[in-house]
C-alpha cells in the first residue's frame, strides 16, 4: 500500500474467452488509470485487449490488489498466485456459481472503489500445501485454495492408498480418489463427496474419500498442525494429484504425498454485505426458514 493507505499497484486477471470479461477488463483499465494506479494485466487478457501482459506468478509478486474477473476457477488461480504474498485478492463474479467471489458483475465498480479506498476488510484464508516426494526427493509442490485431490485419470478405476496422520497409520483406503480440503474448499468437491461444511475462518483440514469401497470410510477433520501422508499402493489407471482441479502432477506408485494446512496463506477482500451464510443460502440453496421450521 502507498503512504496514504490506498493501493496503487493493481493487477487484472480474467477469463479472456468471455466477451463480458474483456469488456469489464477494458473498463477497469480506464477507470484505474483515472485513479492514477499502476496497472498490469495477465498475459491472456492483455493479449485479448491488445495490451502488454505478464505471467500470473510475476503479477502475484508485484501487485497490491489482484482483481479476478470470472468465476470460481479464476478466483482459485488468483489465490494460488498470491499464496504467501502481500497482495489481496478481489474476485468478481462474471462466471457461473461464483461461490468464492465477493461481488457480482453489476457491483464491480463499487467493489473496486471500496477495495482501493481500504473500506472493505481483508480476511486471511488458509490454503492446503502439498509436496510430492519420489525416491526421497521432492519432485513437485504447490498450494490450493480449495483442495488437493488424488484420483485416477480415467475416472473409473479405484486407487489403493495408505494414509497416515496424527502420528499413526490410519490404514488403507480403496476409493475413486481422496480430497484434502481447506475450510474454504469444504463447500466444493469435498461437499459433493459427502464432506462437512466448514465456515471459511475455521482452521481445519478436511480429508474426504471419493466413492470409497467401504461403508466405514468417512470424512476426517484435522487440526491445522497435522501433516497428512498419502502413498499410492496400486491402481489400474494412472494417478494424478490436482491442485484446485487446475494444476496436475503425475503420481507414480510408492510416491509419498505430504499435505498440511498453511494458515493465513492468502489475503482476500471480504464484502461486509455478503456474509458466508448469505452465500450458503443464495449459491448452495441452504434450507432453513421460520415457515419451514415451524410448519406454517
Amino acid at each position: 500500500m502507498s503512504a496514504t493507505g490506498r493501493a496503487r499497484r493493481v493487477a487484472i486477471l480474467g477469463h479472456s474467452d468471455r466477451p463480458e470479461v474483456r469488456r469489464a477488463a477494458a473498463r477497469l483499465v480506464r477507470s484505474l488509470a483515472r485513479r492514477r494506479c499502476a496497472i498490469r494485466l495477465e498475459a491472456r487478457i492483455g493479449a485479448a485487449l491488445g495490451l502488454e501482459g505478464f505471467g500470473l506468478p510475476a503479477l502475484g509478486r508485484w501487485c497490491e490488489i489482484l482483481i479476478a474477473l470470472g468465476g470460481d476457477g479464476t478466483a482459485l488461480a488468483g489465490a494460488r498466485a498470491l499464496a504467501r504474498r502481500r497482495g489481496v485478492l478481489l474476485p468478481i463474479n462474471l462466471g457461473g456459481l461464483g461461490f468464492l467471489t465477493v461481488a457480482e458483475a453489476p457491483e464491480a465498480d463499487g467493489a473496486v472503489e471500496a477495495s482501493l479506498a481500504a473500506r472493505w476488510p481483508v480476511a486471511r484464508r488458509a490454503m492446503v500445501r502439498a509436496a510430492v516426494r519420489r525416491r526421497g526427493r521432492v519432485v513437485a509442490r504447490g498450494f490450493a485454495m480449495n483442495d488437493v485431490v488424488m484420483k485416477g485419470v480415467g475416472g473409473y478405476a479405484a486407487i489403493h492408498l495408505r494414509v497416515r496422520a496424527l502420528d499413526h497409520d490410519l490404514g488403507r483406503v480403496l476409493a475413486d480418489g481422496l480430497i484434502v480440503a481447506s475450510a474454504t474448499g469444504s463447500t466444493a468437491y469435498s461437499l459433493s463427496a459427502g464432506g462437512p461444511v466448514l465456515a471459511p475462518d475455521v482452521e481445519a483440514m478436511v480429508v474426504t474419500p471419493v466413492c470409497a469401497h467401504s461403508l466405514g470410510s468417512r470424512s476426517l477433520v484435522l487440526d491445522p498442525g497435522t501433516e497428512l501422508a498419502i502413498q499410492v499402493l496400486g491402481s489400474s489407471d494412472r494417478t494424478v494429484l490436482l491442485f484446485d482441479g487446475q494444476e496436475r502432477v503425475a503420481i507414480e506408485p510408492r510416491d509419498d504425498v505430504r499435505a498440511r494446512l498453511e494458515l493465513g496463506a492468502v489475503r482476500v477482500f471480504r464484502n461486509p454485505e455478503r456474509p458466508f451464510t448469505d452465500h450458503l443460502r443464495r449459491k448452495l440453496g441452504w434450507q432453513g426458514s421460520a415457515r419451514r421450521s415451524f410448519g406454517r
